[in-house]
């Protein structure tokens, strides 16, 4: 194999990763099994000599998971690390809080060796596991040797360097298509927010610079492509963590005030207080920010102010962190009552940017809710949002058109049985209700080997399209929602899923 992965070969890993037995929910669930055995059975390495009981049992053990998920995707398995994010099989790694900084920790030992993939095929064996744990020990504990690994011959194993095209210090990459970049940036996001709110926890208040660049980035991708950064909000159940609803409140307030405003800067500071938004919430919750938790009704009284408090000591005395703190104590605020109380004697109205933030939220709120409350549709959503008493109704109309009438990754049924999904409005502005669909089942259920994508306001040479009857849970879908809206124009288009 060649030892180093370049743009194409990734970009092919990630295309063709979805063409295997099994669907993209099981790769990314499994995955993180894989993540483990591989950070347990090279941590040992490390510690221990190489025939040391406890080195072969760990490896034993990773054999037999490594081999079981190999079987499982189609006999050839990839773990990829980019720019801090974490591919298994060309798809970003979902796992929880712990076990994504275990595939991390596996990032920084291979990185050591200069290493940034490990792939390995079905018909790998004990020993060759064995002779992969030998070269990692000899490069890593030796530092005039820190070329070991890449050099070591390997049977049904292979480790490479990522080049300069994909392992890019920059946010920036935009060879990439555009929902690829929106991906990318959401990772990133998702691992930058993540190491925040740990720290915010431990009672550290320092607004790193990584955040800023965040929100810088994501309003370089909403000029360009607004589509695939709306696409994102489709893994809001998929990521149901503080750091993940921190990334797309950003996105999603981001969007929406676009239609208000093009000034870059007032841009990155709603996107900045999407994602800062929450960092009182985060202190209360004492280090449970691997899963949205539900609060008291007393913990969720002094948030706004705490989160008022944590914001002027994490971003010092300036006009830019003024206008978050009062954007995000306005909008926490409003998520409790209408009117701001005292501190204003009801003589004042929230910010607009409070109000939009606080839309925004709302709406994320019931995709994913942080209690045991069923997660509903975007399109329920809305509709509940449009009745809050807080929601201001002219910024609710901006939400509709950023979002659509149906919005990205609403699952549908047609008169003639067939199911589509949602995934964009349609070229044709006047025709609101009627966006552009890719049609994934036929009439009896059966998941298109080639999906078609049809565009229901500009119907073709005045024929007719099928009139959507229906809303379908994604839960009963047939199909990865998320991976069909996350595959590029250009990819191949998906198989059929279990």
């Amino acid at each position: 194999m060649k030892r180093t992965l370049n743009r194409s070969d990734f970009l092919a890993q990630c295309k063709a990763s979805d063409s295997r037995n099994k669907s993209l929910e099981e790769i990314r669930d499994k995955g993180s099994e894989v993540i483990l055995a591989a950070f347990r059975m090279l941590k040992n390495s490390l510690v221990h000599a190489i025939d040391n009981k406890a080195v072969v049992l760990t490896v034993k053990e990773s054999h037999t998971i490594m081999h079981d998920f190999a079987a499982m995707v189609g006999g050839y398995v990839s773990i990829t690390f980019v720019d801090e994010t974490i591919f298994v099989c060309g798809q970003l790694l979902r796992a929880s809080r712990s076990i994504y900084q275990s595939a991390m920790d596996v990032g920084k030992l291979l990185g050591v060796c200069n290493v940034s993939e490990l792939s390995y095929t079905a018909e790998m064996t004990e020993q060759n596991l064995l002779e992969l744990c030998q070269a990692f020990s000899v490069a890593s504990r030796d530092p005039a040797r820190r070329g070991a690994l890449l050099e070591a011959k390997l049977a049904n194993v292979a480790v490479r360097a990522v080049d300069s095209s994909l392992q890019s210090r920059r946010d920036n990459d935009t060879a990439l298509p555009p929902l690829e970049q929106a991906l990318r940036a959401y990772a990133s996001g998702l691992v930058v927010m993540r190491q925040f709110f740990d720290k915010v926890a431990r009672g550290k208040t320092v607004l790193p610079h990584r955040v800023k660049r965040i929100a810088q980035r994501l309003v370089a991708l909403a000029e360009g492509d607004e589509s695939s950064l709306l696409s994102m909000l489709t893994l809001a159940n998929a990521h149901r963590d503080e750091a993940g609803r921190a990334v797309q409140t950003a996105i999603l307030a981001l969007v929406v005030s676009r239609k208000l405003t093009s000034d870059r800067s007032m841009l990155a500071q709603i996107a900045m207080g999407g994602l800062i938004a929450d960092v009182g919430r985060v202190r209360v919750a004492g280090g449970k920010n691997d899963a949205l938790v539900a609060l008291s009704d007393d913990a969720e009284r002094v948030i706004p102010a705490l989160t008022s408090a944590l914001c002027i000591a994490s971003g010092g005395v300036n006009v830019q962190n003024a206008l978050r703190t009062v954007t995000t104590f306005e909008a926490t605020h409003l998520e409790r009552q209408a009117l701001l109380g005292p501190l204003y004697k009801r003589q004042m109205s929230p910010l607009i940017q409070s109000k939009l933030l606080h839309m925004v939220r709302a709406l994320l709120d019931l995709m994913a809710p942080r209690d045991t409350t069923r997660p509903l549709s975007a399109l329920d959503a809305l509709a509940a949002v449009s009745r809050l008493p807080t929601v201001d109704p002219t910024l609710f109309k901006l939400l509709v058109q950023a979002l659509g009438v149906m919005p990205t990754g609403t699952v549908v049924e047609f008169e003639t049985g067939e199911w589509g999904i949602v995934v964009g409005p349609s070229q044709n502005r006047a025709a609101v209700a009627r966006p552009r669909i890719k049609l994934i089942t036929d009439r009896s259920g059966q998941v298109f080997a080639k999906p078609k994508e049809i565009d229901l306001g500009i119907p073709s040479k005045g024929a007719r399209f099928p009139r959507i009857v229906g809303i379908i849970e994604p839960s009963r879908a047939r199909f990865n929602v998320t991976s069909v809206l996350l595959e590029s124009p250009s990819a191949p288009t998906m198989s059929s899923a279990s």
